[in-house]
């Protein structure tokens, strides 16, 4: 009876070597399904938080643009300009910007290259340049990165969306320009499409 009792008591203060083996045995089980599990949530984590923030920074870059549109003006230019709007591509858009009161504007460029959206500005040239090379203008900066392939430009030249490019007299009847973005990771792993549509002057 008392060996008996001692075995109970024995046996209530610990666990025997087997059954701390199957104890660690399922540990390791169930941590083993449960690891892909959480690499899924935390991968879709990380993927949501990019696509916000990629949201977020191009709804940064278009009000840029949209607000750097309403300012366009020709008014105060030194050399003969019909409108505000200078070149027009597909990637490209050059135009000029209302400054302070009694300044000539200033040069605004407006790029989708390499991936990226560019913001240039620069001094107004005292003579019509044939081109816009990026020397022209002192400040350049990247508003927004991985673009995919699909981010372009549009205009809307009297009350009608062209193809670029707009040339000649057009120029001048540009309204509004609309700018596609494709926003992801990189062109292979697009997330989102965002559209805005800039009003020339207004």
């Amino acid at each position: 009876m008392c060996t008996s009792e001692r075995g109970v008591r024995y046996r209530s203060g610990g666990f025997s070597l087997i059954e701390l083996l199957v104890g660690l045995a399922l540990a390791v089980l169930v941590a083993a399904s449960v690891a892909p599990l959480w690499g899924s949530l935390q991968s879709s984590g990380v993927r949501a938080a990019d696509r916000t923030v990629g949201a977020v920074q191009g709804r940064v870059a278009v009000s840029r643009l949209e607000r750097d549109l309403r300012l366009a003006s020709a008014g105060g230019c030194p050399f003969a300009a019909a409108g505000p709007v200078l070149e027009a591509s597909a990637s490209q858009v050059v135009f000029l910007r209302r400054a302070a009161t009694g300044s000539k504007p200033i040069l605004v460029e407006w790029e989708v290259v390499g991936g990226s959206l560019m913001r240039r500005w620069g001094p107004c040239p005292d003579e019509t340049p044939s081109t816009y090379p990026h020397s022209n203008f002192s400040d350049n900066k990247t508003m927004l990165e991985n673009l995919g392939n699909g981010s372009s430009l549009e205009y809307v030249v009297n009350g009608m969306l062209v193809s670029p490019p707009v040339a000649g007299t057009d120029l001048a009847a540009i309204d509004a320009v609309v700018l596609t973005l494709q926003i992801g990771r990189g062109p292979a792993h697009v997330n989102d499409s965002m559209v805005t549509t800039g009003r020339v002057g207004r």
